[in-house]
């Protein structure tokens, strides 16, 4: 197993863990033996969590925490993430959504805000806090030749992105650019972070793009999202057909703890589509693997599929005008 993902005795942080895809992650982490503290505005919905996490852990000797915090307000992130007993070895920022649904013309201004809060600020104010922590955390442990140093600790972020982030669905409008920007994020910082390794810390960024999966959120955005939005992503079937081919949350959780174990930044194996999407934008991202899959599903999309999808889609836009 790759060491960036060894979980046993490990700390995991893990914001938007309350519910959803987050809280599916943290109940991995803890069966495999790490601490989990899990991040998230209600207090009620925290510690039901919190319940089901600690039912999954691996040793009752396991710490598991819920934290309320407003992971939009950057002051509170960092006073919060400071004044945790340990420094976490692994950052999940797995919290957003989308429930501002519409096309741009009927969309309040103020959702275009809302919508980039929840799922860029959140992940890029708490990504900043824990670095900084963790920056000041590896100065104070003295230079490479000091005897006292701790051994080398393996720390990592794994963003939780979309599919959404490379596929410009009408209807998506202010949510495509929020996870677009988290791409960016986690594209730059990636490069970046590279500044920091040293003889004390080594660092890995990852960045999960998952299509539509099983959870409350999916099922609260099938209520609100146009009929348009619905036949370009072919959502348009009852939840109880759409249950059949959508995977789980579980499973999309597993997949990314996988891909992280074999060091791929871009994490999408729950579907092909949002393989073959990533392939279509790989962008300054690494390929996956050694990069022969990705290079040969960027081939089709760019000569074969794209160009009919992308005339399928002007076309049912041009019919629900």
């Amino acid at each position: 197993m790759d060491p960036h993902i060894l979980a046993q005795n490990k700390t995991v942080f893990i914001t938007g863990g309350s519910q959803g895809l987050g809280q599916e992650l943290a109940q991995i982490f803890a069966s495999k033996g790490a601490h989990v503290t899990i991040f998230a505005r209600r207090q009620e919905r925290l510690e039901m969590a919190r319940i089901e996490i600690i039912a999954q852990q691996l040793d009752p000797d396991q710490e598991i925490s819920a934290v309320s915090l407003d992971l939009r307000d950057p002051g509170a992130v960092a006073a919060v993430f400071a004044s945790q007993p340990q420094l976490p070895d692994t950052l999940i920022c797995a919290a957003g959504c989308n429930v501002e649904l519409g096309f741009l013309a009927d969309l309040n201004p103020k959702d275009l805000e809302t919508c980039m809060q929840s799922n860029y600020f959140t992940a890029a104010y708490a990504a900043q806090a824990l670095l900084k922590l963790w920056i000041d955390d590896d100065k104070s442990c003295g230079s490479a030749s000091s005897p006292a140093r701790k051994p080398l600790r393996h720390r990592q972020i794994i963003f939780i992105n979309s599919a959404a982030a490379f596929a410009p669905i009408p209807g998506y409008i202010a949510y495509n650019p929020a996870r677009a920007a988290l791409r960016a994020l986690a594209d730059t910082l990636r490069i970046e972070i590279m500044r920091y390794l040293s003889a004390t810390s080594t660092y890995a960024i990852y960045c999960a793009f998952p299509s539509n999966f099983m959870s409350p959120q999916f099922l609260a955005e099938q209520s609100l999202k146009p009929d348009l939005t619905k036949r370009i992503e072919g959502t348009t079937a009852p939840i109880d057909e759409l249950a059949k081919k959508v995977p789980t949350a579980r499973k999309v959780a597993e997949g990314i703890i996988q891909g992280v174990e074999r060091g791929d930044f871009a994490l999408c194996d729950d579907s092909w589509d949002a393989s073959f999407l990533f392939a279509n934008m790989v962008g300054p991202s690494p390929k996956r693997g050694v990069g022969l899959v990705d290079s040969a599903l960027a081939t089709l999309m760019g000569l074969f599929v794209w160009p009919v999808v992308r005339r399928r889609w002007e076309s049912l836009c041009r019919q629900s005008g």
